[in-house]
């Protein structure tokens, strides 16, 4: 399963994808998107509500600061295979991934409100 964040652009009390945007969108794993969100202080892995893009960019901000000069862990590939079961492999991920992404997201946030987007969804 994937988590993907998407530019939205509100229309009275509905969202709408902004076309600019159609193919483009920022998509991690659970787990990859669960570091992510933690690091910007955000508990739940799907949204119920598209948040406004300016309060978004406000905790990128923050969480990209506190986290300058710090790198999230690597974390190594593992595989496991439990007797009569499939092979199960983790592909770990190198150092400062999480701060990787979020620079990724906040250049998708940027891009996004240069456009026009009001409003950032993920799950």
């Amino acid at each position: 399963m994937t988590v993907s964040f998407n530019p939205l652009k509100a229309n009275g009390h509905t969202f709408s994808r902004v076309p600019e945007f159609d193919d483009l969108e920022v998509s991690l794993s659970n787990d990859n998107a669960r570091d992510v969100l933690q690091a910007l202080g955000i508990d739940d892995l799907y949204s119920t509500t598209p948040w406004p893009i300016a309060c978004f960019r406000a905790v990128l901000v923050v969480a990209r600061r506190k986290r300058l000069g710090h790198a999230s862990p690597a974390i190594p590939r593992t595989e496991t295979r439990e007797p009569g079961s499939m092979l199960m492999i983790d592909c770990g991920r190198d150092e400062g991934y999480v701060e990787r992404k979020l620079a990724l997201l906040s250049d998708l946030v940027n891009r996004a409100a240069d456009v026009g987007a009001t409003h950032i969804d993920w799950g």
